[in-house]
């Protein structure tokens, strides 16, 4: 969702939509970094790194993002950043 929101939000939009797509997009994020994309880990205090090819999946840690890597975040990885 939030790779193809950001993609639309890039492009000739009408404003209300506009508006309303950017503000899915935050809400989205908000929940996203809340918690871990493998493990489902509640952030806390700490602060989750994301996902730097697609940034639309947060980790808690470095372990969870090889698993989920290897788990299939991978094929959907690559294939939302061919279709730039």
């Amino acid at each position: 969702f939030l790779f193809w929101g950001r993609r639309a939000a890039e492009g000739d939009l009408p404003t209300e939509k506009k508006d309303f797509v950017i503000k899915s997009i935050s809400k989205v994020e908000r929940r996203a970094k809340s918690r871990c994309a493998n493990c489902r880990k509640e952030a806390g205090c700490s602060s989750f790194k994301r996902c730097v090819r697609c940034l639309g999946a947060w980790y808690c840690g470095k372990e969870c993002q090889v698993q989920h890597w290897k788990a299939g975040h991978k094929i959907d990885c690559i294939s939302m950043n061919s279709n730039k």
